[in-house]
């Protein structure tokens, strides 16, 4: 599958739970993801995440399939507040089929209150 038929992924947000003040944390739920028995890397995919300035990033998972690997992409264009660059934004498995992005807050504060998927514009490539 070329970028240009990336699949869309299913997303929630919320605060960090360990760090509410500094980190976002996005839930980005791809079928068929695995994570390794040991560490928090995936066993069967290729994971990007890129920044593209101050409120724009794209997560692309290739998902490693027979007989032909799928490709999910999720763009956010604009967050609702700044994060940091590309050095303290991570991603990270922790559960079968999700990928955690944390992205890190250019100032303190919570964002619940102003994210969810319907108030971010997004786009997938």
């Amino acid at each position: 599958m070329g970028e240009s038929e990336a699949m869309h992924p299913i997303v929630g947000y919320r605060d960090d739970k360990s760090d509410p003040e500094n980190y976002i944390c996005l839930f980005v739920d791809i079928p068929g993801l695995r994570k390794k028995v040991f560490g928090d890397k995936p066993a069967n995919a290729d994971i990007d995440l890129k920044i593209h300035n101050d409120r724009s990033f794209t997560i692309t998972v290739v998902l490693h399939k027979k007989p032909k690997d799928e490709t999910y992409a999720y763009t956010v264009k604009k967050l609702p507040n700044s994060i940091t660059t590309a050095e303290k934004n991570y991603w990270k498995i922790k559960n079968k089929d999700e990928v955690q992005v944390f992205l890190h807050k250019a100032s303190k504060g919570r964002w619940v209150s102003s994210v969810g998927s319907a108030d971010l514009e997004t786009a997938t490539d």
